[in-house]
C-alpha cells in the first residue's frame, strides 16, 4: 500500500513539499481545501487498508507528524497574541475542518470511519 503520506509528502525535506497542504498552511497561512481533501482522502484510505490491529510504524509516524504540525498551526491561529493566522477561513470553518482531520486521524488508529453523509462539511473526493 503506497500512499503519499507514507512518503511524508508535505513535510519539509520531501520532494513533494512545494504546493502541499502543509506547505501552503505553514508558509502562507492558506488553508488549501483541494489539498486538504486529498490529505483527508488518503487518511481514510489508510484506515480502510490496514489489516488487523497493527499499523506500520512508518505510517503511524507520518500521520502523527503531520497531525501534530497542523494542529499546532491551528492552535497558533486561535491564540490572540500569536502572529500566525490562517487567512482564508473563518474560525467556524477552521473548526469544522479540524474536526474532519481529527476524525480521519482517529480512524487511522481505530479503523472506524464515519460516512460522509453524517457531515455538513463533506469531502468532495469521497
Amino acid at each position: 500500500m503506497l500512499f503519499w503520506i507514507r512518503d511524508f509528502r508535505g513535510l519539509p525535506g520531501s520532494q513533494d513539499w512545494e504546493g502541499s497542504f502543509y506547505e501552503r498552511l505553514v508558509e502562507y497561512g492558506v488553508w488549501d481545501d483541494a489539498e486538504f481533501w486529498k490529505l483527508h482522502s488518503d487518511l481514510i484510505r489508510i484506515a480502510q487498508a490496514i489489516d488487523g490491529d497493527t499499523i506500520e510504524r512508518e505510517i503511524a509516524l507520518a500521520v502523527m507528524r503531520l497531525y501534530i504540525k497542523i494542529s499546532s498551526l491551528i492552535s497558533a491561529h486561535f491564540r490572540p497574541n500569536d502572529i500566525y493566522s490562517i487567512e482564508d477561513l473563518s474560525e467556524l470553518q477552521i473548526s469544522a475542518r479540524k474536526e474532519r482531520l481529527d476524525l480521519a486521524v482517529i480512524g487511522v488508529f481505530s479503523g472506524e470511519i464515519l460516512g460522509e453523509e453524517r457531515f455538513d462539511l463533506r469531502n468532495p473526493l469521497l
